[in-house]
């Protein structure tokens, strides 16, 4: 059996054994108000009341409202009435104007595929929309967890201070008292860091509070491992901005059948009916008459001899397409590199948690023992903080945005 298997499985065990025995003391503040909040809590939060994801919802139902009726047909109807003719002075003499009445009615029947391209145009624009809207509020949920873990490490190394002032009291050295200050002038610090992370977290959320959110966990995230050729093909099929470029085909794709079906021609078919009342002229008596009328008008207009909007249409489509091709060389290139990153992340914590290890279980006693414990606790959870980051942006960069647990 590989050695390399001893090595994973005795770092599996130290990285167990670290996340069970570490306690720290409770963070407190004297002068603000902190309302203690899960990760999976803030960012339900988040996307229900972000302000940047509300708007897109909005857009969203918009269109939603344009595609459900996008498939009405345009009749336009006209209503006419005319009365008359009414001359301002008598033709001859002995004419009598008879003064009738003509009402009408048409409407527009559309031109062949014009109601079918728009139907399809506003589907299409809808589910732009829709991952617009997606991308949008994954983007703002990344943002969102990495404030978070800022928080969350302020808060972590307040408590370490706390921890290492805690040890720091059985001495009354000198030289004790003088770390003492110096830890309690850090914490200090830290609180007003602390206090920072927490309005950019309200700031998420889109509501001032009384009570400022408080990240809970340790950051505590075991390492894992990835293969990148899966990640690139898994965040080719699942990314939404990849998922974004193909619906802005699509959408694109039917404006320019809408505008090619907009240049076909349109009926205008109407009905009208006239009533005459009895008159007589010339010495002539004419009775009541009555009459229908039909017609029918074919707007032509110019959209033949025009193709400016049609190229137009076409030259869309292909700069959607070099967008879906950038944005998918933009993928490759991200995860390539965030992987890189990630193992780079995550020998930083395997050091971490070995060096921690080591300076907690040492026998060694004294003032130099737990500045050295303090130090090694300190690196431990900027290697987490730096190793969750890592590992969060890698799995949301592949697809996957499932809301981690810092616990």
């Amino acid at each position: 059996m590989p050695s390399n298997f001893f090595t994973c499985i005795f770092l599996a065990l130290l990285y167990d054994t670290q996340a069970g025995a570490q306690s720290l003391p409770v963070f407190h503040s004297s002068n603000t108000q902190f309302r203690p909040i899960a990760l999976s809590a803030y960012i339900g939060e988040v996307n229900l009341d972000n302000p940047t994801i509300k708007i897109k919802n909005l857009n969203s139902d918009s269109a939603a409202s344009v595609a459900k009726q996008a498939g009405r047909p345009y009749i336009s109807p006209i209503l006419t009435y005319v009365r008359g003719s009414m001359y301002t002075q008598t033709p001859y003499v002995g004419y009598t104007n008879p003064s009738s009445n003509t009402y009408g009615a048409s409407i527009t029947v559309e031109g062949w595929g014009k109601r079918s391209a728009r139907e399809a145009q506003a589907q299409a624009d809808l589910n732009r929309q829709m991952a617009e809207a997606l991308t949008e509020s994954k983007s703002v949920e990344t943002q969102a967890i990495f404030a978070y873990i800022d928080a969350l490490r302020t808060k972590l190394l307040w408590q370490s201070y706390q921890a290492a002032i805690d040890r720091l009291k059985p001495f009354a050295s000198d030289e004790a008292s003088r770390n003492k200050a110096e830890f309690q002038v850090a914490q200090g610090v830290l609180s007003n860091d602390l206090k920072y992370y927490s309005y950019t977290l309200v700031s998420f959320v889109g509501n001032a509070e009384k009570e400022l959110p408080l990240p809970v966990g340790t950051l505590n995230m075991p390492p894992e491992n990835f293969n990148v050729k899966t990640l690139v093909s898994e965040g080719l099929e699942k990314r939404t901005d990849v998922r974004q470029g193909k619906a802005s085909i699509d959408s694109a794709t039917a404006n320019l059948e809408t505008i090619k079906a907009s240049k076909g021609v349109d009926l205008m078919p109407g009905i009208y009916y006239t009533e005459t009342p009895s008159y007589s002229t010339g010495g002539l008596d004419y009775g009541a008459q009555k009459s229908f009328s039909f017609l029918l008008s074919i707007p032509i207009g110019n959209g033949f001899m025009i193709d400016s909007d049609v190229i137009a249409g076409s030259n869309s489509i292909a700069e959607q397409e070099v967008n879906l091709v950038a944005t998918k060389t933009r993928v490759i290139t991200e995860l390539n590199q965030t992987y890189l990153q990630y193992e780079a992340a995550k020998e930083r914590l395997e050091r971490a948690n070995l060096a921690y290890s080591v300076t907690k279980t040492s026998k060694k006693v004294g003032i130099q023992a737990v500045l050295q414990l303090r130090e090694a606790e300190y690196e431990l959870f900027d290697a987490r903080t730096v190793h969750a980051k890592t590992l969060i942006l890698l799995k949301r960069l592949s697809g996957n945005f499932d809301v981690p647990n810092l616990n």
